[in-house]
């Protein structure tokens, strides 16, 4: 009876010993680690094409944490990863979702920067997807078909060139074309070995004006600046007197200054009217006793009331 027990109990202590190994080497293999000595990071990405619980966080190509969860939010991927503590992220850190190998295993890189800054691991490491077979073969795919578009296009081009070849009238009008180059090069040709001396006396000439121009601007660009300041004053002087005659001009129409006023006043303008009239009178009273027998004066005055 104490024999079954000890060997049960060899059996156990066996057995418990055989699981926490089993453990041990499971979370060796794993990099599962239960003492604490890791950081979890957060990183973003458009898609994880196909990455998985478990896989790989790579360091500059070490193996050294894994992809502990993966969450979708909205259209983008959120995906948590162990990595050891002692390890040193930067601020400018860069994650990327590579093929492990070319059976389509995924792992996530990790290139740690080069920041002066620590990254905060309350935060999220932006990660972006590297092309990998697949989407190689899709762009492959996406090429092909442009080369078959591009293939067709030429083709198309080539046979409405076959046509043009073909047609008589066209390759007739292709060499009228050509002589007619050809004569016009030839009389080209030959008017600047006939003019050849007067275009380099051109060319001189020109060369001269453009060295005397230069001259002429270095000796007088005092000269130059204060006449275009001055000219510039004179504009705006004519610009204050324009400002001023518009002003002028919308005072007279809404009769906001004396000579508005005489001009746009009705009753003004039928007094003096009257007074005019009055004067002609009078012009003309004066006009006929001159030219009869003098100026009459018949006035009274009063010296005493």
């Amino acid at each position: 009876m104490k024999e079954n027990r000890k060997t049960n109990i060899k059996v156990g202590i066996t057995v418990l010993l055989a699981i926490v190994i089993f453990i041990w080497i499971f979370g060796w293999a794993k990099r599962i680690t239960i003492a604490g000595d890791y950081n979890v990071i957060k990183m973003k990405f458009n898609s994880v094409s196909g990455l998985e619980i478990g896989d790989h966080i790579t360091i500059n190509g070490v193996k050294l944490g894994k992809v502990h969860d993966i969450k979708i939010d909205g259209n983008h991927v959120i995906v948590e990863g162990y990595i050891p503590k002692n390890i040193i992220i930067k601020r400018d850190a860069k994650a990327t979702v590579e093929m492990m190998d070319l059976m389509g295993g995924k792992k996530i890189e990790i290139h740690p920067g080069e920041s002066d800054e620590l990254f905060d691991f309350n935060n999220i490491l932006e990660g972006k997807l590297s092309t990998d077979v697949p989407g190689a073969l899709a762009m492959v795919g996406n090429v092909e078909q442009d080369l078959k578009s591009i293939i067709l296009d030429t083709r198309t081009l080539l046979e409405k060139i076959n046509s043009n070849l073909s047609d008589e009238e066209f390759v007739l009008s292709l060499k009228n074309s050509a002589k007619n180059l050809e004569a016009i090069t030839e009389n080209l040709n030959s008017f600047i070995q006939k003019n050849n001396s007067k275009l380099e006396r051109t060319i001189e000439n020109v060369s001269n004006l453009t060295e005397k121009t230069e001259n002429f601007l270095d000796k007088n660009s005092d000269s130059l600046t204060t006449t275009l300041y001055e000219s510039k004053q004179l504009v705006t002087n004519l610009n204050k007197l324009v400002i001023t005659l518009d002003t002028l001009i919308t005072q007279t129409e809404t009769s906001k200054n004396n000579l508005g006023k005489i001009l746009y006043d009705d009753e003004l303008f039928l007094k003096l009217k009257q007074s005019i009239v009055r004067l002609d009178s009078v012009s003309n009273l004066l006009l006929e006793q001159l030219n009869s027998k003098g100026i009459k004066v018949d006035a009274k005055i009063r010296l005493f009331r």
